[in-house]
């Protein structure tokens, strides 16, 4: 088996690097791509371990990051890239955009918005975060979630998970949540254009997982015949079968290179196991045989 899209704590994720390496050891996974938000700073702690102490299977070095397309924050997957030339780019880039200022601008702006909505919170000052360290939109929806009677005030999908809140209604332009973040982050054109620069393979990743999209389809045919895509991620934790086998299909029809991995955050994203999602992923190593 294989996992193509793993977080540690250098972004979102809640397990170290080490600790990711020691799991997809004992899952005995041949093939594994840490794939942190907007930074490779993980290899450079790799560039100085021995990684076969923790690791034996091989590493395709990759990155997920974060891009600005028509308003809306999406995402591309950056396969066998030069990560010394990412993460130069990167640190220059936050310089003036760091996860600092952003997390606690975007908390703030969240915050006052939920208050607006009659949604009972904690005082600010007695919420613990950390801008440096904690993701704003995680917090928050932890600290609305923390108050049983805020059940009452949200549709019942905004309760269900993380990714319904973020995707679909802080993602929604028409959403009281909405959170203009495209000046804040790279256009989706100069991102692809940072992984192509890097020597990597450009990848969309869970495409399906936009729910502001009306048509996620739609969406896919959209940027592929827009932008130099090279492939997409066919499985993952969030599609059902049918979504698989669309992919599958459509990739095979359109020459596209596939990936697949679990989005896995340990416990930042309960329920999502390494390698297998939800229970039944189990990518086989077969599906990235043609660029790897």
């Amino acid at each position: 088996m294989i996992d193509l899209h793993l977080h540690t704590t250098y972004s979102d994720g809640a397990d170290s690097l080490i600790d990711v390496l020691k799991k997809a050891e004992s899952l005995k996974l041949e093939y594994i791509s840490i794939t942190d938000h907007d930074t490779c700073a993980g290899y450079k702690e790799l560039e100085k371990l021995d990684i076969t102490k923790y690791y034996t299977g091989k590493i395709i070095k990759g990155i997920e990051i974060k891009c600005a397309y028509k308003k809306r924050l999406i995402e591309i997957l950056g396969y066998k890239i030069d990560t010394k030339k990412i993460n130069d780019f990167m640190d220059e880039f936050h310089k003036t955009k760091s996860k600092e200022i952003l997390q606690k601008k975007y908390f703030d702006m969240l915050y006052e918005t939920c208050l607006k909505m009659g949604l009972i919170m904690s005082k600010k000052e007695n919420i613990e975060f950390n801008p440096k360290t904690d993701w704003a939109s995680i917090k928050i929806y932890n600290e609305i979630k923390s108050h049983e009677e805020n059940k009452q005030k949200v549709p019942e999908d905004f309760w269900s998970e993380f990714n319904i809140f973020s995707k679909k209604y802080c993602g929604d332009i028409n959403n009281p949540l909405y959170i203009d973040k495209s000046q804040d982050y790279l256009t989706l054109e100069d991102a692809i254009k940072l992984v192509k620069d890097a020597g990597g393979l450009v990848f969309l990743p869970h495409i399906f997982i936009y729910k502001w999209a009306e048509d996620n389809k739609r969406l896919l045919d959209d940027l592929v015949n827009q932008y130099d895509i090279d492939g997409v991620e066919v499985m993952h934790s969030s599609f059902s079968q049918d979504q698989i086998d669309y992919l599958l299909d459509y990739t095979k029809k359109n020459h596209f290179y596939r990936s697949g991995g679990s989005d896995y955050h340990g416990k930042n994203k309960v329920g999502i196991e390494m390698a297998v999602g939800k229970g039944n992923l189990k990518i086989d190593s077969s599906l990235i045989k043609d660029w790897v």
